[in-house]
């Protein structure tokens, strides 16, 4: 039997693989399109067809599986319901579910339904409830980092405790590895520092060697912006969205659960911004 892991094209997923890959654990990486991946790297992981949106993919992705790693994924149409109770059917034993900081209160976003869904299939679960991501700084944030040596979001004055996605896909590994220690748990995964984004802005100055701003522009006046230079909207209003709980003074909670289950402390943001720091500069 093997491990799914889902979302392998994404900030988690690829990290999750890498993890197993390193445990030696039997998995399979689920993708939309097998042949872009297999050129992209080669027999290094072993490929599925998986479209979260075409049921027809569901059961070959499916087949010899017994554990999950499972993303909700960016798009439309998602067949997730479908997806969980054939998942239940085939026997899948574990789900570890990438989810939301403070899921539990938030009845209006797609995780708050999801975790529902999974705990009603009655598959053995484990919720990894993450915080803001650290590699955001470099997939939405990368472009006016780069080219005004800005960071531009409306995020406000609010502090956030930033997560480093390796640090996410670490626990995801130990929880598919170990089941029977983490089975029906939520964790609530953080750094341990809450930062505001001038922070942010100030270590990455030092780090780069460069002067890097956090501009804090209104919800407004960042959409116009993004607007003006063709960027999708329905993308904007996610950024928007994401930053609003920091802005509102809602994402700065720290818990400890990556120490309690790894023993070893979390990433800081300083240590990201130098193992990635060629990406900015």
């Amino acid at each position: 039997m093997s491990i799914l892991v889902t979302g392998f094209n994404g900030k988690v997923g690829f990290e999750v693989a890498n993890k197993l890959k390193n445990r030696k654990e039997s998995f399979k990486c689920a993708v939309r399109n097998v042949e872009k991946a297999r050129l992209q790297y080669g027999n290094d992981y072993q490929f599925v067809k998986l479209d979260f949106s075409n049921t027809d993919t569901f059961s070959d992705a499916l087949e010899g599986i017994d554990k999950i790693f499972l993303m909700y994924p960016p798009g439309d149409n998602i067949q997730f319901e479908a997806f969980i109770n054939l998942a239940k059917e085939k026997s899948v034993k574990h789900i570890t579910y990438l989810s939301l900081k403070d899921v539990q209160y938030m009845p209006f976003v797609h995780h708050n339904k999801n975790e529902k869904l999974i705990k009603k299939s009655g598959v053995v679960y484990t919720f990894l409830r993450a915080g803001y991501f650290m590699q955001n700084l470099t997939d939405f944030l990368l472009k006016e980092i780069q080219e005004r040596k800005r960071i531009f979001v409306p995020a406000g004055k609010g502090k956030t405790s930033f997560v480093d996605t390796r640090d996410i896909a670490e626990i995801a590994a130990i929880s598919l590895a170990k089941t029977d220690l983490y089975k029906n748990k939520a964790y609530v995964i953080t750094g341990d520092e809450a930062l505001d984004f001038y922070e942010v802005a100030d270590i990455m100055s030092g780090v780069l060697q460069t002067k890097i701003t956090y501009t804090n522009p209104s919800a407004k006046e960042f959409k116009e912006f993004m607007n003006a230079q063709g960027e999708d909207e329905k993308m904007t209003n996610v950024v928007v969205g994401v930053h609003f709980p920091t802005k509102i003074g809602l994402a700065g909670g720290i818990k400890y659960d990556y120490e309690k289950v790894t023993g070893k402390k979390p990433t800081k943001l300083r240590k990201y911004v130098e193992d990635y720091k060629e990406i900015w500069q």
